[in-house]
C-alpha cells in the first residue's frame, strides 16, 4: 500500500449516501426519460430538462425512496405534475417530436394516438400501458385512484383506441410478402 505523500493525495471510498444517489440515477434515469418522452409526445428537451428535474429532487431523498417501485411512481408523479405546468395546448406536431418517439419504437399510429391525449391520459397510458406499472403505482402518477382510475384508463385507452383506428385508415401497415400475396390475389379476382 502507498502512502500519502504531497505528490499522492490521499484517496478516500466514496460516501454510501453518494453510491446510493448514484445507483439510484443509473436505476431510474433512462426509462425515466422515456417515459418523460411519451408523456411530452417528443419534446425532447422539455422531457430531458423534467426527467432532470425528477432525478435530481429524487437524489436528494433517497433515504426516503429507497423501494425501486415505489421510487418509480413518484419520479413519474413528479413529471407529469411539471409536464402539466408546462404543457398548456402545445401543438403535438413536427417531425422531430416523431422522431424521438420512433426511437422509442413508437410508430405513425402510436404517435397520433397519443397526440389526443392530454397529459394525465399520456401518463397512465405510458404507465399502465406501456411500462406495465401496478395500479397503485398509476394511482401514484396521476394522483387518483379507485373508480376515477378506472375511468382515466378506459376514457384514455377509448381515446387512444379510435385515434389509432383513423391513423391504420390513413396509414395502412404494409405487411409482408404474405399480405402482398393475398392483396395481389385479391386483385386479380376483382378485375
Amino acid at each position: 500500500m502507498q502512502a500519502d505523500s504531497p505528490d499522492h493525495p490521499p484517496t478516500r471510498a466514496p460516501a454510501p449516501a453518494e453510491l446510493r444517489r448514484a445507483a439510484f440515477r443509473d436505476l431510474h434515469g433512462s426509462r425515466l426519460h422515456g417515459f418523460a418522452l411519451l408523456v411530452t409526445l417528443g419534446d425532447q428537451a422539455l422531457a430531458a430538462r423534467l426527467a432532470s428535474e425528477a432525478i435530481a429532487e429524487g437524489t436528494a431523498r433517497t433515504d426516503e425512496l429507497s423501494h425501486p417501485e415505489r421510487a418509480a411512481a413518484w419520479l413519474r408523479r413528479h413529471v407529469v405534475r411539471a409536464a402539466g405546468r408546462r404543457l398548456r395546448d402545445t401543438p403535438a406536431t413536427g417531425g422531430r417530436r416523431r422522431a424521438a418517439l420512433e426511437e422509442l419504437e413508437a410508430d405513425a399510429v402510436a404517435f397520433a394516438s397519443l397526440a389526443v391525449l392530454d397529459v394525465r391520459e399520456r401518463a397512465v397510458v405510458a404507465a399502465f400501458t406501456v411500462e406495465r406499472l401496478d395500479r397503485r403505482d398509476v394511482a401514484t402518477i396521476v394522483g387518483m385512484d379507485g373508480a376515477r382510475l378506472e375511468r382515466l384508463l378506459r376514457h384514455a385507452h377509448a381515446k387512444a383506441i379510435r385515434s389509432a383506428g383513423r391513423a391504420l385508415d390513413l396509414h395502412p401497415p404494409e405487411g409482408g410478402p404474405i399480405t402482398k400475396r393475398i392483396r395481389d390475389i385479391a386483385q386479380r379476382t376483382m378485375t
